[in-house]
Protein backbone atom coordinates (compact mmCIF):
# COMPACT_ATOMS: atom_id res chain seq x y z
CA UNK A 1 0.00 0.00 0.00
CA UNK A 2 1.57 3.10 -0.86
CA UNK A 3 1.12 6.42 1.19
CA UNK A 4 0.88 9.67 -0.09
CA UNK A 5 2.82 12.97 1.07
CA UNK A 6 0.02 15.68 -0.57
CA UNK A 7 2.12 18.61 0.18
CA UNK A 8 5.41 17.02 -1.46
CA UNK A 9 3.41 15.70 -3.87
CA UNK A 10 5.28 12.12 -3.68
CA UNK A 11 4.57 8.90 -2.04
CA UNK A 12 6.16 5.69 -0.57
CA UNK A 13 6.04 2.04 -1.67
CA UNK A 14 3.06 0.22 -4.19
CA UNK A 15 0.78 2.27 -5.90
CA UNK A 16 -1.23 0.30 -8.83
CA UNK A 17 1.87 -0.30 -11.44
CA UNK A 18 4.28 1.64 -9.64
CA UNK A 19 6.57 2.28 -6.66
CA UNK A 20 7.47 5.09 -4.88
CA UNK A 21 10.49 5.40 -2.83
CA UNK A 22 11.87 8.93 -1.31
CA UNK A 23 15.52 9.58 -0.70
CA UNK A 24 16.88 13.19 0.95
CA UNK A 25 13.69 14.69 0.40
CA UNK A 26 13.38 13.28 -3.08
CA UNK A 27 11.54 11.34 -4.49
CA UNK A 28 11.24 8.40 -7.71
CA UNK A 29 8.93 6.43 -9.35
CA UNK A 30 9.17 3.25 -10.98
CA UNK A 31 6.49 0.93 -12.70
CA UNK A 32 6.04 -2.30 -11.43
CA UNK A 33 6.67 -5.24 -14.38
CA UNK A 34 3.52 -6.28 -16.02
CA UNK A 35 4.15 -10.07 -15.73
CA UNK A 36 6.10 -11.67 -13.26
CA UNK A 37 5.85 -15.23 -15.34
CA UNK A 38 9.07 -16.78 -16.35
CA UNK A 39 9.49 -16.73 -20.26
CA UNK A 40 12.02 -19.33 -20.42
CA UNK A 41 13.98 -22.18 -19.00
CA UNK A 42 16.84 -19.94 -17.46
CA UNK A 43 14.01 -17.73 -15.83
CA UNK A 44 12.48 -19.87 -14.60
CA UNK A 45 15.46 -22.12 -12.48
CA UNK A 46 16.53 -18.44 -11.31
CA UNK A 47 12.44 -17.64 -10.08
CA UNK A 48 12.83 -20.96 -8.41
CA UNK A 49 15.97 -20.72 -6.76
CA UNK A 50 14.87 -17.65 -4.84
CA UNK A 51 11.16 -19.01 -3.95
CA UNK A 52 12.18 -20.74 -0.76
CA UNK A 53 14.66 -17.56 0.30
CA UNK A 54 11.57 -14.91 -1.49
CA UNK A 55 8.89 -16.87 0.68
CA UNK A 56 11.50 -16.18 4.17
CA UNK A 57 12.61 -12.81 3.05
CA UNK A 58 8.97 -11.47 3.36
CA UNK A 59 8.33 -12.22 6.25
CA UNK A 60 11.39 -11.13 7.92
CA UNK A 61 10.98 -7.45 6.46
CA UNK A 62 7.87 -6.89 7.75
CA UNK A 63 9.16 -6.79 10.93
CA UNK A 64 12.72 -6.44 10.98
CA UNK A 65 13.18 -4.46 7.94
CA UNK A 66 14.46 -1.06 9.83
CA UNK A 67 17.94 -3.36 11.41
CA UNK A 68 19.43 -4.18 8.48
CA UNK A 69 20.21 -0.69 6.74
CA UNK A 70 19.03 -1.74 3.57
CA UNK A 71 17.86 0.22 0.47
CA UNK A 72 14.76 -0.66 -1.17
CA UNK A 73 15.34 2.01 -3.93
CA UNK A 74 15.98 -0.50 -6.28
CA UNK A 75 13.36 -3.35 -5.53
CA UNK A 76 10.79 -4.21 -3.04
CA UNK A 77 12.47 -4.78 0.42
CA UNK A 78 11.84 -8.31 0.56
CA UNK A 79 13.86 -8.81 -2.61
CA UNK A 80 16.40 -6.30 -1.18
CA UNK A 81 16.64 -8.37 1.46
CA UNK A 82 16.96 -11.95 -1.03
CA UNK A 83 20.02 -9.76 -2.71
CA UNK A 84 21.72 -9.45 0.58
CA UNK A 85 21.17 -13.03 1.94
CA UNK A 86 22.02 -14.50 -1.32
CA UNK A 87 24.49 -16.73 -0.01
CA UNK A 88 22.09 -18.87 1.60
CA UNK A 89 21.08 -20.62 -1.61
CA UNK A 90 23.55 -23.49 -2.00
CA UNK A 91 23.29 -25.62 -5.24
CA UNK A 92 20.15 -23.85 -6.62
CA UNK A 93 18.32 -24.11 -3.46
CA UNK A 94 17.28 -22.79 -0.14
CA UNK A 95 17.08 -24.11 3.13
CA UNK A 96 16.36 -22.52 6.34
CA UNK A 97 19.78 -24.35 7.31
CA UNK A 98 21.49 -22.23 4.55
CA UNK A 99 20.87 -19.19 6.51
CA UNK A 100 24.10 -20.06 9.08
CA UNK A 101 26.07 -18.35 5.83
CA UNK A 102 24.40 -15.11 6.18
CA UNK A 103 23.35 -15.05 9.90
CA UNK A 104 26.03 -15.38 12.70
CA UNK A 105 25.78 -17.88 15.08
CA UNK A 106 27.96 -15.95 17.73
CA UNK A 107 25.93 -15.62 21.19
CA UNK A 108 23.59 -18.13 19.72
CA UNK A 109 19.93 -18.25 21.12
CA UNK A 110 18.35 -21.00 22.84
CA UNK A 111 15.31 -22.46 21.37
CA UNK A 112 12.56 -23.98 23.98
CA UNK A 113 9.49 -26.02 23.38
CA UNK A 114 6.83 -24.26 25.67
CA UNK A 115 3.84 -26.08 24.97
CA UNK A 116 2.80 -28.42 21.90
CA UNK A 117 -1.06 -29.95 22.01
CA UNK A 118 -1.67 -32.45 20.02
CA UNK A 119 -5.52 -32.39 19.83
CA UNK A 120 -5.37 -28.43 18.73
CA UNK A 121 -1.97 -28.09 16.95
CA UNK A 122 -1.27 -25.57 19.32
CA UNK A 123 1.92 -24.60 20.60
CA UNK A 124 4.04 -22.50 22.05
CA UNK A 125 8.19 -21.65 22.06
CA UNK A 126 10.70 -19.30 22.97
CA UNK A 127 13.91 -18.03 22.20
CA UNK A 128 16.20 -16.71 25.27
CA UNK A 129 19.39 -14.92 25.45
CA UNK A 130 20.99 -16.94 28.14
CA UNK A 131 23.73 -14.09 28.55
CA UNK A 132 21.58 -11.37 28.46
CA UNK A 133 21.71 -8.59 30.77
CA UNK A 134 20.72 -5.24 31.36
CA UNK A 135 23.06 -3.97 28.24
CA UNK A 136 21.10 -6.21 26.00
CA UNK A 137 17.55 -5.10 26.56
CA UNK A 138 17.32 -3.05 24.27
CA UNK A 139 18.30 -5.32 21.34
CA UNK A 140 15.54 -6.98 18.99
CA UNK A 141 14.83 -11.01 19.16
CA UNK A 142 12.65 -12.51 16.20
CA UNK A 143 11.57 -16.00 16.61
CA UNK A 144 9.43 -17.80 14.09
CA UNK A 145 7.76 -21.05 12.56
CA UNK A 146 8.99 -22.93 9.15
CA UNK A 147 7.42 -25.25 6.86
CA UNK A 148 9.67 -27.62 4.46
CA UNK A 149 7.89 -25.29 1.98
CA UNK A 150 9.79 -22.42 3.66
CA UNK A 151 6.08 -20.91 4.63
CA UNK A 152 6.24 -18.99 7.99
CA UNK A 153 4.06 -20.02 9.91
CA UNK A 154 4.00 -17.67 12.59
CA UNK A 155 6.35 -14.96 13.83
CA UNK A 156 7.01 -12.83 16.33
CA UNK A 157 9.69 -10.11 17.38
CA UNK A 158 9.77 -8.55 20.53
CA UNK A 159 12.68 -6.44 22.94
CA UNK A 160 14.45 -7.73 25.48
CA UNK A 161 16.51 -11.12 25.63
CA UNK A 162 13.45 -13.35 25.85
CA UNK A 163 10.19 -13.60 23.71
CA UNK A 164 7.38 -16.54 23.28
CA UNK A 165 5.66 -17.12 20.11
CA UNK A 166 2.21 -18.90 20.14
CA UNK A 167 -0.38 -20.41 17.38
CA UNK A 168 -2.23 -23.06 16.23
CA UNK A 169 -1.86 -25.16 13.02
CA UNK A 170 -4.86 -24.56 11.25
CA UNK A 171 -4.36 -27.57 9.08
CA UNK A 172 -1.00 -29.39 8.17
CA UNK A 173 -0.22 -29.95 4.87
CA UNK A 174 3.36 -30.04 5.59
CA UNK A 175 6.41 -32.30 5.98
CA UNK A 176 7.74 -30.91 8.90
CA UNK A 177 8.21 -27.74 10.76
CA UNK A 178 11.28 -26.07 12.47
CA UNK A 179 11.81 -22.56 14.88
CA UNK A 180 14.24 -19.91 14.15
CA UNK A 181 15.41 -17.53 15.97
CA UNK A 182 18.06 -14.43 15.29
CA UNK A 183 18.47 -10.58 17.07
CA UNK A 184 19.26 -7.41 16.12
CA UNK A 185 21.88 -6.17 18.77
CA UNK A 186 22.23 -2.34 19.18
CA UNK A 187 25.81 -1.59 17.48
CA UNK A 188 26.63 2.21 17.25
CA UNK A 189 23.88 4.12 15.28
CA UNK A 190 22.82 0.48 13.48
CA UNK A 191 22.48 -3.04 14.14
CA UNK A 192 24.18 -6.00 14.60
CA UNK A 193 22.36 -9.23 13.33
CA UNK A 194 23.61 -12.11 15.22
CA UNK A 195 22.62 -15.30 17.17
CA UNK A 196 21.09 -17.53 14.82
CA UNK A 197 19.40 -20.58 16.37
CA UNK A 198 17.85 -23.07 14.13
CA UNK A 199 16.13 -26.21 15.79
CA UNK A 200 16.17 -29.88 14.20
CA UNK A 201 13.35 -30.39 12.07
CA UNK A 202 10.35 -31.70 13.46
CA UNK A 203 8.47 -34.06 11.40
CA UNK A 204 4.50 -34.63 11.06
CA UNK A 205 3.27 -37.37 10.62
CA UNK A 206 -0.57 -38.17 9.82
CA UNK A 207 -1.70 -41.89 9.96
CA UNK A 208 -5.44 -42.99 9.51
CA UNK A 209 -6.74 -38.97 10.15
CA UNK A 210 -4.69 -39.32 13.45
CA UNK A 211 -2.00 -36.49 14.39
CA UNK A 212 1.48 -37.32 15.36
CA UNK A 213 4.70 -35.56 15.93
CA UNK A 214 8.43 -36.92 15.96
CA UNK A 215 10.47 -36.32 19.21
CA UNK A 216 12.72 -39.57 19.31
CA UNK A 217 16.42 -39.90 18.79
CA UNK A 218 17.02 -42.24 15.80
CA UNK A 219 19.12 -45.05 15.81
CA UNK A 220 19.83 -44.83 12.10
CA UNK A 221 18.17 -42.06 9.88
CA UNK A 222 15.15 -42.33 8.32
CA UNK A 223 15.03 -42.56 4.53
CA UNK A 224 14.29 -39.04 2.96
CA UNK A 225 13.09 -38.44 -0.28
CA UNK A 226 12.29 -34.88 -2.02
CA UNK A 227 11.22 -34.01 1.60
CA UNK A 228 8.96 -36.81 2.34
CA UNK A 229 9.63 -39.28 5.32
CA UNK A 230 9.67 -43.43 4.51
CA UNK A 231 10.04 -46.09 6.68
CA UNK A 232 11.80 -49.77 6.53
CA UNK A 233 8.54 -52.08 5.36
CA UNK A 234 6.89 -53.95 8.12
CA UNK A 235 8.74 -50.34 10.87
CA UNK A 236 5.32 -49.22 12.21
CA UNK A 237 1.94 -50.50 13.38
CA UNK A 238 -0.79 -48.77 15.27
CA UNK A 239 -2.21 -50.36 18.12
CA UNK A 240 -4.72 -48.66 20.96
CA UNK A 241 -4.67 -45.75 18.32
CA UNK A 242 -1.05 -45.38 19.48
CA UNK A 243 1.56 -44.85 16.52
CA UNK A 244 4.59 -47.56 17.36
CA UNK A 245 7.93 -47.19 15.05
CA UNK A 246 10.53 -49.24 15.04
CA UNK A 247 10.94 -52.90 16.69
Amino acid sequence: MGKINILKAGYNGKLGQTYGTEEKGFFSVKAVPFSHTPHNSKQTQAKNEFIGLNRIASKVVKKMWQYFQLSDKNCYKNNALCKHWKKALKGGKFSLDNLKEVISEDEKLKIDTVLFDYSNYKFSYSAKDENGNEATQKQIIYLAIVTNEQITKADITGQGNNVILSSIFNYIDFAYFQVWAFKAVPAGKKYAIKGLSITNPVFIIIVNGVFYISRWKWTSQPYIKNEILYFQKDDCKIQNNTLFIGK
